[in-house]
């Protein structure tokens, strides 16, 4: 009898990681990216390198600069990210919170895998300060799931940043 509990509690548990555990749906989806921009608001850049799996890799084109496009791994994502949301904190605190950043986004789809375990997402998204726009993106971002997270594994991004007037 024993053997048959434990085999059954064996089973449920594979079914549950090999399957379960890495199917997405639209609404986790969007409830991951509410997360990550409570996450920006926060000045918080660990659940925003969290998300980010292991395999992560991006490639960002910044338009309007002569720069060719860069490449990123999860560690030099996570750097940027850091290093931005530190800056960004410390703006927000020496002006009293005058100068924090307001994030805008938009998930412009959302294409599920027939087995639910990948994603392709589209988003648009803007960084202001007060009336001024810093920064506008465009990104596909490609998901998996993993032990119930969902994770970017890569990233094609567009950026358009400005100059203050």
């Amino acid at each position: 009898m024993k053997k048959i509990v434990f085999a059954i509690i064996v089973i449920a548990a594979a079914i549950w990681y090999f399957d379960l555990s890495r199917r997405m749906t639209e609404t986790a989806i969007r409830e991951s990216y509410q997360a990550q921009i409570a996450a920006l608001q926060r000045f918080d850049a660990r659940p925003l390198c969290d998300a980010l799996d292991d395999s992560y890799q991006a490639t960002v084109t910044a338009r309007g600069s002569a720069r060719a496009p860069s490449a990123k791994d999860k560690a030099g994502a996570c750097a940027d990210l850091t290093r931005t949301l530190r800056r960004m904190k410390t703006l927000s605190e020496r002006t009293g919170g005058l100068l924090e950043p307001d994030y805008d986004f938009e998930i412009k789809s959302i294409k599920l895998s027939d087995d639910r375990k990948a994603a392709t997402v589209e988003i648009t998204s803007a960084m202001r300060i007060g009336d001024m726009t810093l920064a506008r993106s465009r990104s596909v971002e490609h998901l998996i799931r993993r032990l119930g997270r969902i994770r970017s594994v890569s990233s094609e991004e567009t950026v358009w940043a400005y100059q203050p007037e």
